[in-house]
């Protein structure tokens, strides 16, 4: 890569009205790159993770706390990265890494402290994987579902938003746990892929209130719950936790770029004893040791898969961001470059 290729990146260009389009989203040419200094590397994108929570941010106003991005603003997420020039010990040339929190744009010059390598006994596996159960999507649906969520052996777990990249990976934990696992999804499709990835139960969404239908999958109730969704999946999660049920908060896709709406039933929480847990992942990372042991394994064990939608080429970002806030993805939404 010489100092005249021309190196494209993906800035917010106006605020979304409701859900965020493709429209929202411009793709231009970035500032030339920095010469390497010391301890530095030269990146090319290989694979581009899509994370719908980047979508709040992306309106003037936010939900999360978290500051409005501003536009013209490039997101980032997590990437896998090909090193292409190093001034730094632990990188050469052709190396490949994960970064956290990677720009969209198609090369970069960043610190090698940032990476974090694929090492040689993974080396084989699809670079996907390092985005899905591997990478950040499979460490927050760890956290979650392990960590925070505390599944046992024979509970009752309900995962919202099953067939997306966190909720695909936190059913298969579940599984993997011995729980008995119920997933909600948007699509004949993706209720078929669930029972794949083990789930006891799935129901697809469109097919009636969401209490109903949880209420036929667990008559006796559900000890866990996995929310990826919020509205009226919390509220349907919330009438069927048993005494001193557990909630695990991740994400809120249907409340994104929408007037957002508490649980209405929020007193059961009072009479059930039941607790309500909010995470983020960041603040997990002496976690991830121990969940890259455990997920390693069960993927060698053929008990863990990635799942996932490819778009190919950078030129879709804006469109593989949409697709995925429309629930047009199966798995974690990632683009290949």
């Amino acid at each position: 890569m010489n100092d005249q290729t021309v190196i494209r990146e993906v800035r917010v260009a106006r605020r979304p009205q409701g859900i965020v389009r493709a429209e929202d989203l411009v793709l231009a040419e970035a500032a030339p790159l920095p010469l390497l200094g010391d301890g530095q590397v030269r990146v090319a994108l290989r694979r581009l993770g899509m994370n719908a929570g980047m979508a709040d941010r992306m309106h003037e106003t936010t939900d999360s706390g978290l500051p409005a991005m501003a536009l013209g603003t490039v997101p980032r997420s997590d990437a896998v990265l090909e090193v292409v020039e190093s001034r730094s010990a632990a990188f050469a040339p052709g190396d490949l890494a994960v970064r956290s929190w990677s720009p969209w744009r198609e090369a970069d010059v960043v610190e090698a402290s940032d990476l974090r390598p694929i090492p040689a006994e993974r080396a084989d596996l699809p670079l996907e994987d390092h985005l899905t159960v591997l990478g950040h999507v499979g460490f927050t649906a760890w956290v979650g579902m392990v960590h925070v969520g505390q599944v046992r052996e024979k509970d009752t777990v309900y995962v919202s938003g099953a067939a997306g990249g966190v909720g695909s990976c936190a059913v298969q934990f579940a599984a993997a746990r011995g729980a008995r696992v119920i997933g909600s999804a948007g699509s004949p499709q993706k209720v078929a892929l669930l029972k794949e990835l083990g789930a006891d139960a799935a129901v697809d969404y469109h097919d009636g209130p969401a209490v109903e239908l949880l209420r036929a999958a667990a008559p006796d109730g559900i000890d866990l719950f996995f929310d990826n969704v919020g509205g009226d999946q919390l509220e349907a999660a919330l009438d069927m936790l048993r005494l001193r049920g557990r909630a695990v908060l991740c994400g809120g896709v249907s409340q994104y770029g929408r007037e957002g709406t508490g649980p209405r039933n929020y007193l059961r929480m009072i009479y059930q004893e039941l607790a309500l847990y909010g995470f983020v992942v960041t603040e997990h990372e002496d976690l991830r040791p121990d969940f890259e042991r455990e997920a390693t394994q069960l993927v060698r064990d053929g008990r863990l898969r990635g799942v996932h939608t490819v778009l190919n080429g950078f030129d879709r970002v804006p469109e593989a961001f949409a697709t995925l806030l429309a629930g047009g993805n199966r798995g974690r939404m990632i683009v290949a470059v």
